[in-house]
């Protein structure tokens, strides 16, 4: 009786004994060992030589020709992705005063799509393969123009027109695309983007009696830009290939033209001017990942440039004064290189007479800052 105790209890001893060493050899063993992973969270498999350790979220699947080989042993299984996005507008406004009138155009737009297909067949590998193949595009375009009077606050009477747009314009397109076993994915993306404005403005002698010299102002601002990008990529095997695209495009014009009286005892100046900006910027930005057997990439630019110009011709009684002024940039650049560019001028004139008296003083001023670069990220 007693000896049948101690062997049971022996044997409970070693079974006991056994189970935990088995347990502390397995927590420190990698038991998945070299193969393919699934993440949980974004469904993409790789292949490791080892385990990635914890904690993880990958979770092992198998590796090549893993318990089972053959066409008894395939499946296989393909899918076909295709996206687009395309908008943009266009605005325009005039307006008229007494002996004047301003106007302007804008339009903005911008076009991405993308296509992407896959398939696999496991039977070479056993039971494993499969490919993956994600696309994401942005397109469009906002604008805004807008015309109207204004007044200056020169002088002691003063009225002006003005003209002045606002635009935006953007295109940016993803893809990664992923493939195991015998498996393949591809991918190709295309964006095209473009933006532009015009605003003009123009005001001449005014009708009123208290208003002797004759005189006309006016300005113009245009400006705009294109570009575009075009990427393409394809994994086999066990490869992955990622890039992606942007280009966005800011765009302003604005034109003004005023005139205005200043009374100053006996003296009377007659003001007349106009000023004029143009600005464009352009963002861009790109990135390439491509792992294994994945090839990829992404090219692309754009082309920009603008123009400002104003004149002024001012008359009376023995005096003349004009005065004009004109700025333009442009510039270009791949993705991964942004543009900033601008020109703003002005025009003014004025005529000075004294009640009493004859001839009159007259004077002219114009100014215009231009400047443009292109740098990288």
């Amino acid at each position: 009786m007693k000896l049948k105790n101690v062997l049971i209890i022996g044997t409970a001893l070693m079974f006991l004994l056994s189970g935990s060493m088995a347990f502390a050899a397995g927590a420190g063993q990698d038991k998945d060992g070299e193969g393919y992973y699934i993440h949980s969270v974004t469904g993409k498999t790789k292949y490791f030589e080892s385990h990635p350790g914890e904690p993880s979220q990958w979770r092992f699947v198998g590796g090549p020709n893993d318990g089972c080989e053959g066409p008894e042993c395939s499946a296989s299984g393909n899918y076909d992705l295709n996206v687009l996005a395309l908008g943009g507008g266009i605005d325009c406004d005039l307006a008229i005063i007494p002996n004047g009138f301003a106007g302007g155009v804008s339009a903005a737009g911008g076009l991405a799509l993308g296509k992407a297909e896959g398939a696999f067949d496991s039977w070479f590998f056993g039971p494993l393969g499969g490919a993956y193949g994600d696309l994401s595009v942005v397109g469009g375009g906002l604008v805004l123009t807008e015309s109207g009077a204004f007044y200056p606050g020169i002088g002691d009477l003063s009225i002006g027109v003005r003209s002045r747009s606002f635009t935006i314009a953007t295109a940016q397109a993803m893809y990664d695309v992923d493939a195991w076993g015998l498996a393949y994915s591809d991918a190709l993306v295309l964006g095209i983007t473009g933006q532009g404005s015009l605003d003009t403005s123009l005001l001449w002698s005014s009708p009123l009696p208290m208003w002797d010299s004759k005189g006309v102002t006016g300005g113009l601002a245009a400006q705009g830009s294109v570009g575009g990008f075009i990427g393409g990529g394809i994994a086999a095997g066990y490869g992955s290939a990622e890039a992606g695209a942007e280009i966005t495009m800011l765009g302003q014009t604005g034109s003004s033209s005023y005139r205005a009286i200043d009374f100053n005892g006996p003296a009377k100046t007659e003001i007349m001017g106009t000023e004029v900006y143009a600005s464009t910027v352009v963002l861009t930005d790109k990135y390439v990942d491509n792992d294994f057997i994945g090839i990829g990439g992404v090219k692309g630019g754009y082309v920009a440039g603008g123009i400002a110009a104003t004149k002024t011709i001012q008359a009376t009684q023995g005096g003349l004064a004009t005065a004009s002024a004109r700025g333009a940039y442009n510039g270009s650049g791949e993705l991964g290189c942004n543009f900033n560019g601008s020109a703003v001028g002005y025009t003014r004139t004025t005529a000075t007479t004294v009640k009493g008296m004859k001839g009159s003083i007259m004077s002219s001023s114009a100014g215009m800052s231009v400047g443009s670069s292109v740098t990288p990220n």
